[in-house]
C-alpha cells in the first residue's frame, strides 16, 4: 500500500501487523499521559428545578462514555475514535490484593503469554478447550475468572463534553486515549467496523469509527453500558500519523515492559520460595520411630 508509514519500514514489519489487525494464528501501568476511554454503567444522579421544586433525576446517564486525565474525568453520551493500535491481553481483578492483573499484550491470545503474577495467562491453560464440561471445577472458575480485553489506542473527539453534573464543558479536539473493552456484544460491534475496513483493503486509521453508548440489563435487572459502534468518515494519511503511531507503539512496549518486570520478579521469588522449602526439607533431622 503506497500510503503506508515509514514506521513500518524501520521496524521490518508491515503496517497492518503493527497496529495488530493481521493476527495470523499460532503457537501495567501506562504512562501517566495518556488519557484512558471507559463507559458508565451507574448513572450520575443529580438535581434540577422544575416549577420551582427540587427533582433528582440521572443527569449522566448508563452508557455515558469516560475520558479520565489524571484525576479529572470528562463524559459524553457519545464519541468518535480513530485506532492506530490494538492489542488483545488477560486480564484478572484480585479483590484481595486489589490488583488489575494482567499478561503481556499481544496480537494474539493463542499460545502462552507471560503475566504481571509471574505465570503465564493468569493460570489459564492455553489453546482450544474441546470439551469446557469435562474441565475440574476450579480450571472453569479459573478461567471465568481471567477476562479475555481488547485494548484499543487511539485519538478520541467527544461529541457531546459534560461534567458530572451533565453541564457543557470544553475539551480538546482530538485526545490521546487508551480504551480497555471486554464486553462481548461492545467487542462485536467494533470487530465489525474493523472487519468492513479488511474487506475494503483499508487500515482502521484510514477512518473513524462513531461510538454510541447504549443501556442493557442482566436479569436480575441490574443496568450496564455497552458500545454500538458505527463507520465514520474516512481521513488521509498524515506525516503527522507516524509519529503519533510510534508514540503508541512506545506505550505498549513500556507498558509490557512493566508486566515483564513483575513477571520476572514473581517468578523468581516463587523459585526462592521452593529452595527455600526443600532446603528445610534436606535440613530437617528426621526421628525413626519404632513400630
Amino acid at each position: 500500500m503506497s500510503n503506508e508509514l515509514a514506521v513500518a519500514n524501520e521496524r521490518g514489519q508491515s503496517m497492518a501487523e503493527l497496529m495488530g489487525v493481521s493476527v495470523k494464528t499460532s503457537n501495567a501501568d501506562f504512562l501517566p499521559s495518556i488519557s484512558r476511554l471507559g463507559m458508565l454503567h451507574q448513572p450520575i444522579m443529580g438535581e434540577v428545578d422544575l416549577n420551582g421544586k427540587k427533582i433528582k433525576t440521572e443527569v449522566v446517564p448508563v452508557g455515558a462514555f469516560t475520558l479520565k486525565t489524571g484525576d479529572d474525568i470528562v463524559y459524553s453520551n457519545g464519541a468518535t475514535v480513530r485506532v492506530f493500535a490494538q492489542r488483545n491481553q488477560w486480564q484478572r481483578w484480585n479483590s484481595e490484593t486489589e490488583e488489575m492483573e494482567k499478561s503481556v499484550m499481544s496480537n494474539s491470545l493463542n499460545g502462552d503469554l507471560k503475566d504481571s503474577i509471574g505465570g503465564f495467562n493468569l493460570g489459564r491453560p492455553s489453546g482450544y478447550i474441546e470439551d469446557f464440561n469435562s474441565l475440574p471445577d476450579a480450571t472453569k472458575q479459573l478461567m471465568r475468572s481471567v477476562k479475555r480485553v481488547m485494548v484499543y489506542y487511539g485519538t478520541v473527539s467527544l461529541d457531546s463534553p459534560m461534567n458530572e453534573k451533565g453541564e457543557p464543558v470544553d475539551a480538546a479536539a482530538t485526545i490521546p486515549f487508551v480504551m480497555d473493552v471486554k464486553n462481548r456484544d461492545s467487542l462485536k460491534s467494533i470487530n465489525g467496523v474493523m472487519s468492513n475496513f479488511k474487506k475494503k483493503n483499508m487500515l482502521p486509521i484510514m477512518s473513524t469509527i462513531k461510538l454510541e453508548g447504549i443501556e442493557d440489563s442482566i436479569p436480575t435487572g441490574a443496568k450496564f453500558g455497552k458500545i454500538q459502534a458505527s463507520t465514520g468518515d474516512g481521513v488521509d494519511l498524515a506525516k503527522e500519523d507516524n509519529d503519533t503511531l510510534k508514540d503508541f507503539l512506545e506505550l505498549i512496549e513500556f507498558s509490557n515492559g512493566k508486566i515483564l518486570d513483575l513477571h520476572h520478579d514473581r517468578a523468581k521469588m516463587g523459585t526462592d520460595n521452593d529452595a527455600e522449602l526443600v532446603g528445610e526439607i534436606l535440613n530437617n533431622d528426621f526421628v525413626e520411630v519404632a513400630e
